[in-house]
C-alpha cells in the first residue's frame, strides 16, 4: 500500500493493521520531500559518516529494514545510483530505535476533502477508438 512513510511519519497503527495481512507499506516522500531537516538530522549524520555514505542513503536503508517499499524518486543519474548502494551495511537494532525516537507524526501531504472527493469519483479514460 503506497502511503507517506518516512523517519518523521512511520505509521505504527497502519502497519499493525496491515501485519495482520502480510500487506507491505510502499514509501511515499520516503526522503522526507526534499525536508533538510530530516536528512540533516544528527543520527543520520553520524551513521553516514560511521557506514561511509550519505544521509539519505541511510535513511533509505532504515526503510528497507523497516520492511518497507522505497523507491525514490530522482532524474539524476548520481543520485539513482546512491540511491541503489545501500545494500552493503546493515543498520544496528540501537541505531533503528534511535531513529525511531525521531517519528513525530508529522505528514508533509496535506490533502483537503474537495481533492478526496475528486480521487473518489475519478474514473480512468480508456483508449477511444
Amino acid at each position: 500500500m503506497q502511503v507517506e512513510a518516512h523517519p518523521y511519519f512511520t505509521q505504527p497503527e497502519l502497519r499493525k493493521t496491515l501485519g495482520k495481512y502480510n500487506i507491505k507499506i510502499m514509501s511515499w516522500y520516503p526522503l522526507g520531500h526534499g525536508d533538510k531537516s530530516l536528512v540533516n538530522e544528527k543520527i543520520f549524520k553520524e551513521l553516514a559518516e560511521k557506514y561511509g555514505k550519505s544521509p539519505a542513503q541511510v535513511i533509505l536503508r532504515w526503510h528497507i529494514q523497516m520492511g518497507f517499499v522505497v523507491i525514490p524518486g530522482s532524474k539524476n543519474v548520481d543520485h539513482i545510483r546512491d540511491n541503489l548502494d545501500i545494500f552493503d551495511f546493515k543498520l544496528t537494532d540501537g541505531e533503528m530505535n534511535e531513529i525511531a525516537k525521531l517519528d513525530k507524526n508529522m505528514r508533509y501531504y496535506h490533502r483537503t476533502d474537495k481533492q478526496l472527493d475528486e480521487f473518489a469519483s475519478w474514473q480512468p479514460e480508456y483508449e477511444k477508438e
